[in-house]
C-alpha cells in the first residue's frame, strides 16, 4: 500500500539522489547532473512556494519509494514523478501517479494536470496511461520530442 506524505527539508539529499540517478537524468529534459548546492536553492525555494505540492511516497513498511510534485499555475498543474531505483518496474509509478493526482484534484480547484514525458520514457508513459492520463499529443520540450498527456477534473 502506498501513502503520500508532505516533504519536508529532512528529504533534500534523498530527492536529489534520486534526481541524480542516471536513468532519471537520461529522460529528463535537462539531462545533465545537479550540483548539490543548486538542488538546495531548488528545493527550498519549491518548500517555500504555496504553488507547489510536494510528496513522498513511501510503502507499507514506511519505506520513501519516490516523489510527486504539482506545480500550480491558475487552475492547472505540471506533475513531476521520480522513483528510487530499486521501486521501478513494480507498478509503483502508476498506483502514486493515481493516488496523488486523484487527492490533488479533490482537495484543490485546479482543473487539469499535465504530464511532458520524453519520447523514449516508455515507462513513464504507460504509467502515466494506467493512471488515467489521456490524450497522449506529441510536442516539443527544450527542442526535444515529447508527449503531453492530461487528466481533467470530472
Amino acid at each position: 500500500m502506498i501513502k503520500l506524505r508532505p516533504v519536508s527539508r529532512q528529504d533534500c539529499r534523498l530527492i536529489w539522489k534520486w534526481a541524480n540517478d542516471p536513468d532519471t537524468r537520461a529522460v529528463s529534459f535537462s539531462p545533465e547532473p545537479i550540483i548539490y548546492e543548486q538542488h538546495v536553492k531548488w528545493f527550498e525555494n519549491r518548500l517555500d512556494d504555496a504553488n507547489c505540492c510536494f510528496f513522498v511516497a513511501e510503502d507499507s513498511h514506511r519505506e520513501a519509494v519516490g516523489q510527486i510534485r504539482f506545480d500550480l499555475k491558475d487552475k492547472e498543474a505540471l506533475i513531476s514523478i521520480s522513483l528510487d531505483r530499486k521501486f521501478r518496474g513494480q507498478g509503483h509509478g502508476a498506483r502514486i501517479i493515481e493516488l496523488a493526482a486523484r487527492t490533488f484534484l479533490a482537495s484543490t480547484d485546479t482543473k487539469t494536470i499535465h504530464a511532458y514525458i520524453k519520447k523514449n520514457n516508455t515507462a513513464s508513459l504507460a504509467a502515466f496511461k494506467k493512471a488515467g492520463f489521456s490524450p497522449e499529443i506529441s510536442v516539443l520540450v527544450n527542442n526535444q520530442p515529447a508527449h503531453h498527456l492530461i487528466l481533467a477534473k470530472e
